[in-house]
């Protein structure tokens, strides 16, 4: 005889920034739970990311293809509040003395900064345009880049490059996956300091998970207003 099941899970509903497509999911479970943790032991980056993707894939319901960085990050922070609680309890270190104190975050109140734009369009010249997109999970996971302690320059080119879906000409469209890598390099440097800025206003503007938190240092007694952004801030 099969043993019986605990519970049976409560289901909720969210929509999935990127694309507006409205799924059920349930909160997670142990299991569930106990991949998070063991990746967050490991304080692997790619670790973490692929337990949050995975936690997303058991939970919700519907079928999702391409979700976007921060898809993941809002669609987690949603099925995190309703599995362990509403409030959870980061250690945020003081800007003033570097010493982490407890601080509670209300994790519905968690927010998505910015705006998705349909028009990923960029002129940067007469007859050159550049058709961005969203950076998904999946870049991140593929890219070793991404992964390194990058200075601020390298990472923003890095996610330049990731986010040009192609490169646009009025005879051809170069699909940015089927150039080679050294080719794309070039290209992106060759921009001018103006043209490299208009990219990069659209990388700075991908949406991103935010949550204000204003502490008093358990330590130094420093007043803290910090704002918390992204996945890495929040897990």
């Amino acid at each position: 005889m099969a043993l019986p099941k605990l519970n049976a899970s409560p289901t909720y509903e969210l929509n999935v920034p990127s694309t507006g497509q409205l799924v059920t999911f349930r909160p997670f479970l142990v299991k569930e739970q106990k991949n998070l943790l063991i990746a967050i032991e490991t304080q692997e980056r790619r670790d973490m990311m692929r337990a949050v993707v995975r936690t997303i894939e058991s939970c919700v319901e519907e079928k999702m293809k391409d979700l976007t960085i921060f898809d993941v990050d809002y669609m987690f922070t949603k099925i995190r509040a309703k599995s362990v609680g509403e409030t959870a309890t980061l250690i945020i270190p003081c800007e003033e003395c570097n010493q982490g104190s407890e601080v509670p975050i209300e994790l519905e109140r968690i927010m998505l900064q910015g705006e998705v734009v349909d028009d990923k369009l960029i002129e940067l010249t007469d007859d050159i345009s550049v058709q961005m997109r969203y950076p998904t999970y999946a870049d991140f996971m593929d890219n070793d880049k991404l992964f390194k302690d990058n200075s601020l320059t390298e990472t923003i080119l890095e996610m330049v490059m990731t986010c040009i879906e192609s490169i646009n000409t009025p005879e051809e469209k170069f699909s940015t996956k089927d150039e080679p890598r050294e080719e794309l390099v070039d290209f992106v440097e060759s921009m001018s300091a103006e043209q490299f800025e208009r990219v990069t206003e659209f990388v700075n503007g991908i949406p991103t998970i935010k949550q204000e938190a204003d502490f008093v240092c358990d330590h130094c007694g420093h007043h803290n207003d910090r704002v918390l952004k992204g996945m890495d801030d929040f897990f």
